[in-house]
């Protein structure tokens, strides 16, 4: 990954962030499945360089930032994404700067996609087809359980088809050593790495 843009999400009082994310990350996603091969992978990664960890109220929480970076290994890769067309409607809230070569990198990241455990009443179906039990006797025998929530950063978004909404949340962790290979048509891999500084 030897090129990179940046964008901004401009604060604004009328469009929260948290819209604004979902509309930005939107775009961003059919930008990136006009590019995919025939595996559905793309040659971008992203990454959101405010990406942190803070406490509030004894609660641990997890931010994006308002800035993302997308990746690529040259410079007509980005091009050929063409970005600005891709979020044109959305110009008076966010600031897309000029493509530019990656220097100065510190360390890599992989930031993937993390998929929270299931509900209970889910869980408990799952456990009933596989044990051929009812499942009100599988729902007792999970009685007491309680999924482990993990506080990563999520965006809302709706499937292509319209048809549903979820959550995509983002694990961006840090990795000693860089590692080539493609991405998701959300720009994510547990594998692939980005540049980060």
């Amino acid at each position: 990954m030897n090129y990179y843009l940046e964008i901004t999400l401009i604060n604004e009082k009328y469009f929260g962030f948290s819209r604004l994310w979902t509309a930005v990350y939107t775009q961003l996603h059919l930008a990136f499945v006009e590019q995919k091969d025939t595996n559905e992978q793309i040659p971008y990664g992203v990454s959101f360089p405010e990406y942190k960890t803070v406490e509030i109220k004894g609660k641990r929480l997890m931010l994006l930032g308002n800035k993302l970076r997308v990746f690529a290994t040259s410079m007509d890769e980005l091009q050929k994404l063409d970005l600005d067309k891709w979020l044109a409607r959305l110009t008076d809230y966010v600031h897309i700067k000029s493509i530019k070569q990656v220097e100065n990198v510190k360390q890599y990241l992989t930031v993937n996609r993390y998929r929270p455990k299931a509900s209970v009443e889910n869980l408990a179906r799952r456990y009933a087809r596989r044990k051929n039990i009812s499942v009100e006797d599988a729902l007792k025998r999970l009685e007491g359980y309680q999924p482990k929530h993990v506080p990563f950063p999520y965006i809302q978004l709706k499937s292509l088809s319209g048809e549903r909404e979820f959550s995509l949340c983002f694990n961006q962790q840090i990795i000693e050593k860089p590692t080539a290979g493609k991405f998701s048509t959300y720009g994510l891999s547990a594998a692939s790495t980005v540049p980060h500084w």
